[in-house]
């Protein structure tokens, strides 16, 4: 019997392919990764080839392994991926390596419990991230660990965002697994007098009252690197406030500072106007969500006067009334800084926004004004914004014309020098 076979697609190209082994470099290169986590180098391998040895990494290596010697941001977003699901290194210095060590280093501190998890597993952690966390973001921290202890064995530590709260707790709340002690302020306290590279810190929903603050104050009183501070979300009333504002002294380096979603009244938004007189530094203020009303939004208003470096203010949702817009009228007519104003979600009348109005028919700097949820109307509120948009246009122009100036500048020079 004949024997008949399919042909079919016998000369396509796809079907017929020579059995070419790979370059002996690449079998190199194979051996090289396989055998990575016993013999970690990289030394002595041509530059083209480190790229492919990294692409062939296995992610589950040792840190210790890794993290010295692997600098290829290919093989970190791979790590990275793998392990969760959102990733941004917009967050970490547009850094993948960044990345992985920083939500690493955050995940664990999350987790740690110092009876449940040995503390040289602690140790070790904290050592093999020392070198590559420059921020933290901790959304709980059940251990309460030494603060101070935390600072030292992450030297490069520059941005902290720490929140003593518990993730996915269901049916078992407890209202004392939330917040921080005194004994965490504390130490912080301590760390915050010697830290030398932390310049944001944000404390927001951590329950602070003013006896937490006060003793957090007397620490930052002796801290010369922090521009940004976030307190929101806490239960900070005036005398805490009262702590705070006497750190923004001509010595003060601080930039922004949040106290939006307190408790500040009208004797806070007095020793916030005080500061602010003397004050050379600060140029971003949030206060919304308070409790000042028109007295205390009028006496933190009058500093403001003689202010010459805010250039955000969030005043929104505090009841500010008539006093605090005639106080308003008067510094946007004269304040050459201020930028950006927000007063939504106030009690301003009609009157009040003309005051407004009228302020503005002489300033040049402010862009933005928030007036939504206020008794103004439509018609002065669109007035309003298109002064400020008339502004913006202007300021922008300015932007432009300088930088032309700068590249003609730049060019001119150049060609002198040839």
């Amino acid at each position: 019997m004949r024997v008949e076979f399919d042909l079919a697609g016998l000369h396509d190209d796809h079907t017929i392919r020579a059995q070419v082994p790979p370059p002996l470099s690449e079998l190199c290169v194979r051996v090289l990764a396989a055998n990575f986590a016993s013999r970690p180098t990289l030394r002595g391998i041509a530059p083209r080839y480190i790229n492919r040895v990294t692409e062939l990494l296995p992610t589950n290596l040792p840190l210790e392994v890794t993290g010295p010697i692997i600098d290829d941001e290919g093989y970190w977003k791979r790590c990275s991926v793998e392990r969760w699901d959102n990733c941004q290194i917009s967050d970490h210095g547009s850094s993948w390596k960044r990345c992985y060590f920083e939500r690493n280093l955050a995940d664990f501190l999350e987790s740690f419990d110092p009876l449940k998890t040995d503390t040289e597993e602690l140790t070790r952690t904290l050592a093999i991230s020392k070198d590559y966390v420059f921020s933290l973001r901790i959304k709980q921290f059940l251990s309460h660990l030494d603060m101070e202890m935390l600072f030292q064995n992450v030297p490069t530590l520059c941005n902290l965002d720490m929140t003593f709260g518990v993730k996915e707790i269901g049916m078992e709340y407890e209202r004392s697994l939330f917040g921080m002690k005194m004994s965490d302020v504390t130490s912080l306290q301590k760390a915050l007098r010697v830290t030398e590279t932390l310049t944001i810190l944000s404390l927001p929903c951590n329950l602070l009252d003013d006896n937490t603050t006060r003793v957090l104050a007397a620490g930052l009183q002796s801290n010369s690197t922090i521009t940004s501070l976030d307190l929101s979300h806490n239960k900070i009333a005036d005398r805490g406030v009262k702590a705070i504002a006497k750190l923004l002294t001509d010595k003060c380096v601080l930039i922004s500072l949040n106290l939006s979603d307190n408790h500040v009244h009208a004797d806070g938004g007095k020793y916030f106007g005080r500061a602010l007189k003397s004050n050379s530094s600060l140029e971003t203020l949030n206060l919304r969500l308070n409790r000042l009303g028109d007295e205390g939004g009028k006496m933190l208003l009058e500093g403001l006067t003689d202010n010459s470096t805010l250039t955000h203010l969030n005043l929104s949702c505090n009841a500010l009334d008539h006093d605090s817009a005639q106080q308003l009228g008067f510094i946007v007519s004269s304040s050459p800084v201020l930028q950006n104003l927000d007063l939504s979600g106030n009690v301003l009348s009609e009157d009040a926004g003309r005051v407004l109005r009228d302020g503005l028919q002489h300033n040049r700097t402010l862009t933005s004004v928030d007036l939504r949820l206020n008794q103004i109307s439509v018609d002065t509120a669109a007035a309003i914004d298109e002064t400020c948009k008339a502004n913006k246009y202007e300021t922008q122009r300015l932007r432009r014309e300088v930088f032309e100036m700068q590249a003609m500048r730049s060019n001119q020079e150049q060609h002198g020098s040839k």
